[in-house]
Parts: C-alpha cells; sequence; structure tokens
C-alpha cells in the first residue's frame, strides 16, 4: 500500500500565504477575486493559471512576465522555510510507516522545491513527482500514475491525499482512493471525488489505523 501527498496545502502550510500573494497580485492587475474560479487554479501549475487569466481579462502581459513576479513574491512571503508544515504530519507519517504503507510526494510544484522541503523538514519520502516531469499536471492522472510506479505499486493500492479539487480529479483518473484535507482558510473545494473528508492529519491517521 502506498500514500501519496500533495506537498502545498497537506504537507506545507503554503497555500494561505500563496493565495495571499494571488489577492494583492489580483488587486495590482484590476482582476476581480472570484474565489469559486480561484479555487479551480489550486493544484494547477502557476503557468496554467496566470495564461487563463490573460486570456480571459486581456491582460497586456506575458505569462512569464507573471511567473517571475510571482516567484519574486513567494521569496519574500511564501518560502517553504517559513510556511511551516501543517499539523500532525510527521505524526501521520510515522503511523503510516507502523501501518505498513510506502510514502510518497506527488505535487504540482518544481522538483527543486519538493526537495527543498524534503531536505529541510526532514521528511522520509520513497517516492517524489513533480508536475513538470509529465505532459500535463493535475486534474491529468499522470502525476499519481507516475507515482504509484515509482513505488513499485499499483494505482488500486495507493490512497492519496489532496486539499485541492484538481489533484482530487486526477487521483480518482488514477484509479486511487482519495482522502480530502479540508481548510476553512481558503477557497472551498468540490469534494465529490474525494472518499473521505477531514480536516485534521489526526483524522487520517484513524483511516489507516482501522483498515
Amino acid at each position: 500500500m502506498g500514500l501519496i501527498f500533495d506537498m502545498d496545502g497537506v504537507i506545507l502550510d503554503s497555500e494561505i500565504r500563496y493565495f495571499g500573494v494571488h489577492k494583492k497580485m489580483f488587486h495590482q492587475l484590476g482582476i476581480p477575486l472570484d474565489l469559486v474560479q480561484y479555487a479551480t487554479f489550486m493544484g494547477k501549475t502557476g503557468d496554467e493559471m496566470w495564461q487563463e487569466l490573460i486570456e480571459q481579462h486581456r491582460l497586456p502581459h506575458q505569462t512569464d512576465v507573471l511567473l517571475a513576479q510571482e516567484h519574486d513574491l513567494f521569496q519574500q512571503h511564501a518560502k517553504p522555510e517559513d510556511c511551516g508544515l501543517k499539523e500532525g504530519v510527521h505524526e501521520l507519517m510515522s503511523i503510516a510507516r507502523s501501518e505498513g504503507y510506502g510514502i510518497a510526494i506527488a505535487s504540482s510544484s518544481s522538483l527543486e522545491k519538493i526537495e527543498r522541503v524534503i531536505a529541510f523538514y526532514g521528511l522520509t519520502v520513497d517516492a517524489y513527482t513533480s508536475g513538470f516531469e509529465v505532459p500535463r499536471s493535475k486534474p491529468d492522472p499522470a502525476i499519481f500514475e507516475l507515482t504509484a510506479k515509482r513505488m513499485g505499486l499499483a494505482p488500486k493500492s495507493c490512497i492519496v491525499i489532496e486539499d485541492a479539487a484538481n489533484g482530487m480529479m486526477g487521483a480518482k483518473k488514477a484509479g486511487m482512493e482519495v482522502i480530502a484535507l479540508l481548510d476553512d482558510r481558503m477557497p472551498g473545494q468540490m469534494l465529490h471525488h474525494a472518499d473521505h473528508q477531514v480536516s485534521t492529519h489526526a483524522a487520517i491517521g484513524e483511516i489507516l489505523r482501522k483498515r
């Protein structure tokens, strides 16, 4: 069995900081903040979000320019080392190990960022995959299929923890069980793709123990 973690918003308490950066950028660009639309961006890569917004609002900007601005603001306000872990991450990973689960990360973030988080927070994982390693990131299932392959597991043997609907959809398309981790600070997600809905890592541990 394998337990696959999304990173931002599941391992790293970063989504709320990204949300703050994006609200500031939207305001500067004159883009109205539509929480329903913003929820659809979570789990995608930044270039996908900005390309959609440029086309929708006819912005006089190139995607790479907005990505660079976003990156600079993330470095100021959302460094991985400053975000901290979501409460209970280490404990959940320990429980998963004791229950016989392999552990992996499947994130739309870059490999460099995933490796920074693993190293800085002392996480022990068996595999990790970036959305930049597959032709299409979430909600496409490719990132989850590749992660399962790297763990030496069939997709049906994997459970995915996700906070974004795009990730939940991708995991279900890959044939995996999905646990939705909710955060009431963030825009609400469509949850009908999830097999379980929880608000804490401790609750996920209980799901694993009861199997």
